[in-house]
């Protein structure tokens, strides 16, 4: 109750003005002057995000999907091999949406949409609202209290992106994914409490879990859906969370 009394308050719970003094700029506002190192900076991260291949980001998703992946996939943490491949595409999805909303190049857009399209079919084949590059499996091994790399922290970086897709670079078919991921997640963490109890829940989130309670408050900002809220909760360790709340 300490944690969250105030939270469905909104903006009648935080003291202040209702106005206040400094508010975000969107990035689609924002351009850097041509020729300052800033903009040059922001110009080399554009030609490396150009440089990728759609095909290669999305190569471990169609596989696991059961669709016919073309090309070659990218080594390194996307190894089809690799316990933490997709992650990467996640970080791909934030970078390229900020990044065209900082541009406006055409180019980009056309090629993050491409992923997101894919990912889309991917999740669809599924059928279940699943969205990875790695099987449901890692998280059979995660519930067990048995040995994975850190499979939230991939799911997280995934849902990021594409709540950034649809945030800040407006794609609506972005948020209906993150949301079918939002729902699968939430019945898997169900069973668990249920089977066991929500002491085993908190456990299997001994390994590095990224910011999945994070991205799931930020969701529910947009859904109100109860459901992503609560499951927002249950990605606060009491052990951690807790004491900072109290203390």
């Amino acid at each position: 109750m300490m944690l969250y009394r105030k939270l469905r308050g909104g903006a009648a719970a935080v003291d202040g003005p209702a106005d206040p003094f400094l508010s975000e700029a969107s990035l689609h506002d924002v351009r850097l002057q041509p020729g300052t190192v800033y903009w040059q900076a922001q110009q080399t991260n554009l030609e490396y995000l150009l440089l990728l291949d759609a095909d290669r980001l999305v190569w471990s998703f169609r596989t696991q999907a059961g669709l016919t992946a073309t090309g070659t996939p990218y080594g390194g943490w996307e190894g089809p091999n690799v316990e933490l491949r997709g992650h990467f595409v996640g970080h791909y999805l934030s970078a390229t949406a900020k990044m065209w909303a900082s541009t406006h190049n055409d180019t980009l857009r056309a090629k993050m949409s491409s992923v997101v399209d894919v990912l889309n079919d991917c999740q669809q084949k599924m059928g279940t609202g699943y969205l990875s590059a790695f099987p449901s499996e890692f998280f059979d091994r995660a519930e067990a209290l048995t040995t994975v790399w850190a499979p939230y922290y991939t799911i997280h970086k995934i849902m990021q992106g594409l709540l950034d897709q649809y945030t800040v670079a407006g794609n609506s078919k972005a948020l209906e994914m993150v949301v079918g991921m939002a729902n699968y997640f939430s019945d898997r963490v169900k069973n668990v409490i249920q089977k066991y109890s929500i002491e085993r829940h908190w456990a299997s989130l001994n390994e590095e879990t990224g910011g999945m309670n994070d991205v799931l408050y930020q969701l529910y900002t947009i859904t109100d859906d109860l459901k992503h809220l609560t499951l927002a909760h249950l990605f606060d360790k009491p052990c951690f969370l807790g004491l900072l709340a109290v203390q």
